[in-house]
């Protein structure tokens, strides 16, 4: 509503009658008002200006602008503005309204106003006023929580309350809420969200929420699940209230609810159930234990009638005999017995039951009670040790192993005792024989323990002695307690007889001699073994292996060594045998046997050549070099080691016989003894006999003749050096190429090879010769033969080349030649000369085509001539080395009948492949069935290819034809009937086994005679390749020469062909035998052991590798047939009762575990196994095994958990007993060995019997620890006991303790709520009286007695207690002071518990009360309104998402309600930032895109923190007042991530020909675009020089330009008159880094030009780079480029030099060449010219200066003195004769010039020097 309040002035006018003054007054009056001006009142602007339709919501900030008056004035005068109260303030001018005072919607929902907008008043009027009144509602914002009334809410009620019924509380659950609308619409519910709520509260009772008013709620209780006092006497229900807005706020209280008892319970036994520990045989009457029982319902308790059930035995009675309420129980007259079947059958527990029956009027039974009593029967040592037999026999195995078992021996001793009672020892007593033989696996037992009894020395068991008695063994098994014996069982053992010894030679070696020439048969020395086993494991058989056994042979029953077949010493020296002696139960031992062969003198010495020569000058005194003869001696050291004496035994000198030469009888070496003289020999050559002698006995001698020419005497012949100094030399260059050819060396020859292509001139080698006594270089080479005009020779150097006629084709010539070279020395008096010899191969080039041998062959075959059979080969050869041919049959393929007429292609007979070729040997094959009737000529076309071809592959074949003729049957030569034969293969085949003796008939041939029908008996051996067979002549039998071992063959097969003629010797037939030998398995496998052992852990994991056999077997493999059949190839099977533990690969031999399987060494510790190795893996007849033993050790491995006998042990103790009584034993059981075996014992936990118990770590006995008084009670204590072996393996058991209760008031209370460490909450903002947490506590008494009635309160031991209260009789705790969390956050109260027994027991419970967080502070940022922006640096460059820096804003809160969120507000217009915000709350900057140094050096940054989930209002402009926002300054740091940049990536620099030195001609210039570069270095990393002459280009210039490394000029520090023309290329680098690999290049090309050859533009210098472009590419379509030149480099005048060169040769154009190329360009070339104002176009040069007259004359008198001399000349020359004017002509018409070219480009300047390419 607004009201307008006008502000007008009233007149008063009182007119009693007409009066002419007056009237005259008023009439002057309303002149003057009519001559006045009128100022008319201003308005508001209608809804917009006049604040008709604000409203502002409660949480307006303070200084918010709200609203803007606006008025209307018509005479426009200023307006101003006022508003009243104090919630708003106004602009007098703008008329903006400001909030002045916090707005509270609660307190007042509306405010009214009266706004006010007056003007200024004109012509002295007064100003006008216009005011409204508005009244502006308070919109509601949630911002008041519920609030629950009333409180606290306590409620009393029945347990006997039905489900479903609604609580009455009194006062009532009221909650309100100060806010509108959804902000109040209040729902309460029950909460376990609080720390301390009550889930089982909240799901008993249910909360119902009703609406009073819109403002008011009443929350409702209702049960939902039964109550029951007896099982919960009290609750604590948490309830939460929020209302319904978007963001709810909430409130919390408590309401305490106690549960009263009704009459429903049945009666209760005190401390039920029961439990007592009872020895057996008590005393009758003797206390058990006291029974109270009472009536469940405490307020009108029953009397209660006592009897004992379910007593079988009645070993008990209760006492007084009809107890009312309490009664003790005690042992009847019937004694306890624990060995009895009901007690032993519950592990020594006897069960029965007491029974509790209430009584109404002391007589009517009503409910009852019945509750178990469990009584532990303790143990009396009543029983002795007792074996299950009392006496063992066993037979064991002598072979069985220390540690093992006895297998077979099940014995076990009991006592059926228990604990301590049931425990004795054990020990073995030696009754016969057995003294430290065995020994018993345990020392100790109790109750029922197996016993194994172990071997522990296996040396005593051997049944191969002497003495039958001593293969018995006998003992005792003996139990008993402290030295006292009490019980026995005898065991008896006997051995059994097992292969356990194999047998054993008296040495490990043998060593013998025997002579080479010991007759077969000769004893070489006794070699024999023994075996201790008995029977047939006694019986021994020797065999012999080792290489060259079959030259010796042993005595199968006896042993020893024989000579079996002659010996050599010189073929072996010495050999290593295995002698094997084998027992009947397989075992193998071995022996070695060396035997030494002594040598017999049986070899005569052997010279190395049969004769020696030599060549010496006449009267020479001594041979050089010298002159050495060698002979070789084969026998040993025995017969002289091989040394000889040399002799000479004569010579043939004429004067001086055997005075001349002599030689030294230990080297061989011949010397002169007299000088040698051409005359004193016959024939100019001396003739020596030399013998060698050894020394043996006796001694042997052989004889040499040694050859010494006498020469000339005087110069010394010259000696070649040679380039090979071995001795043996292949010619073979191509490694697949089978013929080589070796021939002797000498090391002054030489070796070459060349190709047979060789180009004249091509070198093949340089022979050198020295001259003793001249100088080499005057030694002449020549070529004496061998070269075959193929080579020349340079007599000065000695190269040999391919001379200008060399054939080197190896198809024409020799593949190799051994060239003979002189070298002719300048000596006197006769020149010398040496010679060598020069080898040289040709290698082949594959370039020639295949040829067969001849044009056309023929063929006659018989039509009987089977299919498959060889016709005929037809056999091409190729020159070329490497040449691979391959055979075809191609068209035309023509056949004819036997009456010549040429058959069809499709004729009925398919004569076309009748026969077929074998494409790599040119075997014709018959491939169908000939019929001579059909066709008896077919003439065949085929083709030879050489597939390996390298020139002209194409042309590399050739083609013949070959003629078949098909006869008919009639042969005359005799025929072989052996099957398998026939004329058109000649081939018989047999087999026969191996293993065939000496003079076996393998086959006999027959051929019959088919003229005469009688058989041949002409046999013979054409051609054999084998020394195994031989053929008789007369009977074609074909025997065995050697023994037949297929083993010791090569092949198979064994072949020879053989020839036979008819009885007249007219006729023979051919045919090739071939025998193949048949393998036959006579090998067995064996092994490389005969017992293995290995020792595995018994943890050892499935398909684990244990052991690798390995057997091998002798069988040969010589073909396909050997392989598959399988002799040698092995299989291993396992065999023996363990073998299904083990696995084996049966190729490889690798044992490994079984899968599945697991080794167990406490059932078995030693495992024997078979290994069995046969071969052919296929099977047969003929197969052959061997086997082997393993003896596998399983070692001991803690793999078993300690285990005890049962899962739950019960024990009972009075309270009242002493300190360290034993409770029970307690025992657990392990298998394994030493340290696994090891068990012991611990407390795992005790719960709530801590501290009281203690138990042996080695015996596990319990004791008590601590005075048991007050412990007692009906629920037994749980203690959880741990047993652990040596190995770590553990287990538990659980033990249930009851503890007797013998005190009134021994119950102590203690607490259930709160539970240890359980931590209390309370909100910040509860009420004082605010519910926090239900205390409950029990005691174990009576509650119906002070001893079992309880009272709370808290402990005033510090300060913190003053603020919390506790209910003494429920335990519900309170609030007392009003909490603020950040004040305090928790508090530390120790709560008590006391009952009111006496003396009277308490428990204390210390608990930490938390203060829950509410929200109330604001997210801030640590700073001051003047600090700084944040400082932060990184590096350009960094990858996105890179983390820059972080900020932690503050909040006083704390978890969620802390949580905190950040954003960037401003200075990120770029978007090269983001942040990030952290589960802790912080923020992290990071890099959102490309940060650039280059491009910004520095970022400032707005960033506002705030509630984490929540949006708030973000203004662009950074505000220092508030916290909520900081700024950050992010420095870019600068990295060196840009080279140095030049400007073009090359420079082209003209210098004239004479520019002074050290004239700075360039300068290069490189920049980095990086802000903090380094200044650039350059640098010349390549110079060169390119010059138009080309032997003057250069790359050694570094001298003539210099670099300044700082700057980049470019210097000339040399005259450059010699590089006219040219072209300096320099490479300069610049880098501003430390690192090297960081650079830029520039290509600088320096034209040292002359100014003459060079145009110029004149132009202004700012155009020259356009300019430059637009002509490079005008003229480059001519093939041109432009080469500019800068202007200062050549002259003054403006405008740089230039010149064209072609883009292809890089040739310089004339500048008169290039003057036509710009008028070939025409209008194009004007109009560039034009764009960029180039005035001329003019000489680079320097214009000359214009003559003076003088010199114009002396230049016209030097030009006609030359033409007057000329004239001169031709009168003179026209004097000569008619024939020489003619001559003359002539001469002068060679002369003429050519006619000139039409081209219209001008002609190219020609230059002193050659034009030059770039």
């Amino acid at each position: 509503m607004a009201e307008i309040i006008p502000n007008r002035r009233k007149f008063a006018i009182i007119v009693n009658e007409p009066n002419p003054l007056i009237i005259l007054l008023i009439l002057t009056l309303l002149g003057l008002c009519s001559a006045q001006v009128i100022n008319r009142a201003p308005h508001f602007v209608p809804q917009a200006g006049d604040m008709s339709q604000l409203s502002l919501p409660e949480d307006t900030p303070v200084g918010t602008p709200v609203y803007q008056l606006q008025g209307i004035d018509p005479e426009n005068s200023q307006l101003r503005y006022s508003i009243s109260g104090q919630f708003f303030t106004v602009d007098s001018l703008t008329g903006v309204v400001t909030l002045a005072k916090k707005l509270d919607r609660e307190e007042q929902p509306s405010l009214e106003v009266i706004i006010s907008i007056t003007d200024e008043g004109i012509a002295n009027t007064d100003p006008n006023t216009v005011s409204l009144r508005r009244v502006i509602p308070v919109k509601d914002v949630n911002d008041n929580p519920p609030v629950f009334h009333n409180r606290p809410y306590i409620l009393n009620i029945s347990e006997a309350t039905p489900v479903g019924s609604e609580v009455e509380l009194n006062p009532k659950i009221i909650v309100t809420d100060r806010d509108e609308g959804r902000n109040a619409e209040i729902k309460v519910t029950c909460s376990t969200k609080e720390r301390g709520s009550d889930a089982e509260a909240c799901a008993t009772f249910r909360v119902v929420t009703d609406m009073i008013s819109p403002n008011e709620f009443q929350a409702r209780l209702f049960i939902q699940r039964p109550l029951d006092y007896e099982s919960r006497s009290a609750y604590v229900l948490s309830l939460e209230a929020a209302d319904a807005s978007d963001k709810p706020l909430r409130t919390f209280a408590s309401v305490a609810v106690a549960v009263r008892d009704v009459q429903d319970q049945p009666p209760v036994l005190i401390n039920a159930p029961y439990s007592a520990t009872v020895p057996e045989n008590t005393p009758p009457n003797t206390s058990i234990m006291e029974i109270v029982a009472k009536d469940g319902d405490t307020a009108h308790p029953r009397p209660v009638l006592l009897t004992l059930e379910g007593d079988s035995e009645q070993y008990f009675k209760l006492l007084p005999e009809r107890p009312i309420g309490r009664a003790v129980l005690v042992a009847s007259h019937n004694p306890i017995d624990r060995e009895s079947d009901v007690v032993m059958q519950n592990g020594g527990v006897y069960n029965f039951f007491v029974k509790a029956t209430e009584l109404i009027n002391n007589e009517v039974p009503s409910d009852y009670t019945v509750t178990p009593i469990t009584i532990i029967v303790t143990d009396v040592d009543d029983h002795k040790p007792k074996f299950n037999k009392d006496q063992f026999d066993i037979s064991i195995p002598e072979n069985i192993e220390n540690g093992s078992p006895i297998p077979g021996l099940s014995i076990y001793v009991e006592d059926n005792d228990i604990g301590q009672n049931s425990k004795y020892d054990l020990s073995l007593r030696d009754v016969f024989n057995s003294e430290g033989v065995f020994s018993i696996s345990t020392d100790h037992g109790e109750g029922r323990t197996p016993i194994s009894i172990k071997v522990k020395d296996s040396s005593r068991l051997d049944y191969d002695v002497d003495d039958d008695d001593k293969r018995l063994f006998s003992f005792d098994i003996v139990s008993s307690v402290g030295n006292i014996e009490l019980s026995s069982a005898r065991v008896n053992v006997k051995l059994l007889d097992m292969n356990d010894n194999a047998p054993i030679f008296d040495q490990t070696s043998y060593k013998f001699n025997v002579y080479e020439n010991a007759p077969i048969g000769s004893l070489i020395g006794d070699v024999a073994a023994t075996d201790k086993d008995y029977g047939i494991f006694g019986e021994i058989e020797y065999s012999l292996t080792g290489f060259g056994s079959h030259l010796f042979k042993t005595d199968k029953a006896k042993g020893n060594l024989y000579v079996g077949q002659l010996l050599d010493y010189e073929k072996q020296k010495s050999y290593s045998l295995t002698l094997i002696a084998k027992d009947g139960g397989g075992k193998l031992s071995t022996t070695s046997v060396y035997i030494e062969v002594l040598d017999v003198n049986d070899n005569a010495p052997v010279f190395e050549v049969p004769e020696y020569s030599r060549t010496i000058r006449d009267g020479a005194t001594s041979f050089e070099p010298q002159f050495v003869v060698t002979a070789t001696d084969a026998d040993g050291p025995s017969q002289g080691g091989g040394r000889i004496k040399y002799s000479l035994e004569s010579d043939n000198s004429i004067t001086h016989k055997g005075n001349v030469f002599a030689i030294d009888e230990d080297t061989g070496e011949i010397v002169i003894l007299e000088k040698v003289e051409t005359m004193d020999t016959p024939r100019g050559q001396y003739e020596l006999v030399v013998r060698a002698t050894d020394y043996g006995k006796p001694p042997l001698h052989n004889e040499t003749r040694v050859y010494i020419r006498v020469g000339v005497p005087g110069n010394q012949r010259p000696t070649f050096k040679g380039n090979y100094h071995h001795y043996k030399y292949t010619v073979n260059q191509q490694p697949d190429i089978n013929e080589d050819f070796t021939f002797e060396l000498n090391p002054m020859n030489y070796k070459a090879s060349i190709k047979e292509d060789a180009k004249p001139g091509q070198n093949v080698t340089m022979v050198v010769a020295n001259d003793p006594d001249g100088l080499d270089d005057l030694l002449t080479y020549h070529i004496v033969s061998g070269s075959k005009d193929n080579f020349i020779i340079n007599e000065k150097t000695g190269l040999i080349t391919v001379s200008n006629d060399a054939n080197l084709d190896r198809d024409v010539n020799a593949d190799r030649y051994e060239i003979i070279v002189s070298a002719v020395d300048s000596g006197v008096p006769i020149p010398e000369t040496a010679t060598t010899t020069v080898f040289v191969a040709i290698q082949d080039v594959n370039d020639k085509p295949p040829k067969f041998n001849i044009t056309e062959s023929t063929t006659y075959i018989s039509e009987k001539t089977k299919i498959d059979d060889v016709v005929t080969q037809l056999v091409a050869h190729d020159t070329d080395v490497n040449s691979v041919l391959k055979y075809s049959i191609i068209d035309p393929i023509k056949a004819f009948s036997k009456a010549g007429v040429h058959l069809k292609p499709n004729a009925q007979y398919d004569y076309k492949h009748i026969f077929r070729i074998n494409e790599d040997t040119g075997e014709i094959i018959v491939n169908g069935t000939l019929d001579y009737s059909q066709a008896s000529i077919i003439i065949l076309t085929v083709k030879v290819v050489d597939i390996n071809a390298e020139v002209e592959k194409d042309k590399q074949f050739d083609i013949v034809e070959h003629t078949i003729y098909i006869q008919p049957y009639a042969d005359k030569n005799p025929q072989f009937t052996n099957p398998g034969w026939s004329t058109s293969h000649p081939i018989i085949y047999h087999k026969i086994k191996e293993e065939q003796p000496i003079g076996s008939t393998v086959l006999v041939l027959i051929a019959e005679d088919p003229i005469s029908g009688h058989l041949v008996s002409g046999f013979k051996v054409v051609n054999s390749e084998t020394g195994l067979l031989q053929v008789d002549p007369l009977s074609g039998q074909v025997v065995l020469t050697k023994h037949l071992d297929y083993e010791e063959l090569t092949t198979p097969n064994l072949t020879l062909t053989v020839k036979a003629t008819s009885n007249d010797g007219s006729k023979h037939t051919m045919a090739k035998v071939i025998i193949e030998v048949i393998n036959l398995n006579d090998n067995p496998p064996k092994f490389d052991k005969e017992l293995y052992k290995v020792s595995v852990l018994e943890s050892i994991k499935d398909q684990e590798q244990i052991l690798t056999v390995t057997a091998s077997d002798a069988d040969a493999v010589l073909t396909e047939e050997d392989k598959a059949k399988g002799y040698s190839d092995i299989r291993y099977t396992l065999r023996g009762e363990n073998s299904d533990l083990f696995t084996i690969n049966n190729v490889t031999g690798v044992i490994k575990l079984a899968p599945n399987k697991t080794l167990d060494r406490e059932r078995q510790s030693v495992l024997r196994l078979e290994i069995e190795a046969v071969d052919m893996p296929e099977g047969g007849a003929e197969r052959l095994k061997t086997t082997a033993t393993i003896l596998i050790d399983v070692l001991d491995v803690d793999d078993n958990a300690p285990t005890f006998e049962k899962a739950v042990y019960t024990a009972v103790v009075p309270e009242n007993v002493p300190v360290g009584i034993s409770v029970i034993n307690i025992t657990a059981s392990d298998p394994d060995e030493g340290l696994g075996g090891e068990v012991k014992y611990e407390l795992l936990d005790e719960g709530e019997a801590n501290g009281l118990f203690t138990i042996d770590v080695n015996t596990g006995e319990v004791k008590s620890r601590r005075d048991l008084t007050g412990r007692g009670r009906t629920d037994p204590y749980r203690l959880l006991i741990g047993a652990t072996d040596g190995g770590g393996h553990n287990a538990d058991t659980s033990l249930s303790l009851y503890i007797g209760d013998v005190s009134a008031n021994d119950g102590v209370p203690h607490f259930i709520r709160p539970a240890p460490g359980e931590q209390l909450s309370v909100s910040e903002n509860a009420t004082i009286g605010s519910p926090v947490f239900q205390a409950v506590a029990s005691d174990p008494d009576d509650p119906t007695q002070p001893s079992g009635r309880l009272l709370y309160s808290i402990q005033q031991t510090n300060a913190d207690a003053k603020s919390f209260a506790i209910d003494p009789q429920s335990g519900l705790i309170t609030t007392r002071q009003s909490l603020d969390r950040e004040r305090k956050a928790s508090y530390t109260l120790v709560l008590l518990v006391t009952d009111r027994g006496s003396p009277p027991q308490q428990t204390t419970r210390i608990v930490t009360v938390d203060v829950t967080d509410v929200d109330d502070h604001k997210p801030h940022f640590a700073r001051n309104l003047d600090d700084p922006p944040v400082l932060l640096m990184t590096k350009e460059e960094i990858p996105v998402g890179t983390i820059i820096g972080e900020l932690q804003a503050i909040d006083e809160d704390i978890e969620n309600n802390a949580a905190i969120d950040y954003t960037i507000t401003a200075g990120n217009d770029l978007g090269l930032l983001k942040l990030e915000r952290t589960n802790d709350s912080k923020a992290f900057i990071k890099a959102a895109a490309r940060i650039d140094r280059e491009a910004i050096a520095r970022i400032l940054v707005t960033i506002k923190c705030f509630k984490y989930g929540t949006k708030p209002k973000f203004n662009k402009a950074y505000n220092r007042l508030d916290p909520s926002e900081t700024q950050a300054l992010i420095k870019i740091l600068d990295i060196d991530d840009h080279l140095p940049e030049f400007e073009s990536a090359n420079m082209t620099v003209g210098v004239r020909l004479n520019v002074p030195i050290d004239t700075v001609i360039a300068t290069v210039k490189a920049t980095d675009k990086d802000p903090d570069a380094l200044p650039v270095q350059y640098k010349f990393v390549n110079m060169s020089f390119e010059s138009p002459i080309r032997a003057r280009s250069s790359n050694n210039v570094s001298d003539v330009i210099s670099l300044n490394n700082n700057t980049g000029e470019l210097r000339i520090m040399k005259n450059l008159i010699h590089y006219a023309d040219g072209i300096f290329r320099l490479t300069v680098r610049a880098n501003n880094s430390g690192d090297p690999e960081r650079y830029s290049d520039i290509l600088v090309e320096v034209v040292v030009v002359r100014e003459r050859d060079l145009l110029r533009l004149v132009v202004s210098a700012r155009l020259v780079p356009a300019l430059r472009a637009r002509v490079a590419a005008a003229v480059a379509p001519k093939g041109l480029r432009l080469q500019l030149h800068e202007a200062a480099a050549f002259h003054d005048t403006p405008g740089p030099c230039f010149q064209f060169r072609k883009t292809d040769t890089g040739e310089a154009l004339t500048p008169k060449a290039m003057k036509a190329v710009i008028r070939s360009l025409g209008t194009e070339f004007q109009q560039i010219l034009q764009t960029y104002d180039v005035h001329n176009i003019t000489s680079c040069g320097v214009s000359r200066a214009t003559h003076t007259p003088a010199q114009h004359a002396l230049l016209a008198l030097a030009g006609v003195l030359p033409i007057a001399a000329l004239i001169a000349a031709l009168v003179l020359c026209c004097m000569h004769s008619n024939a020489k004017q003619r001559a003359r002509s002539a001469l002068l018409l060679s002369r003429e010039p050519p006619a000139t070219s039409n081209m219209s480009a001008p002609p190219t300047l020609l230059y002193a020097e050659p034009l030059y390419r770039t």
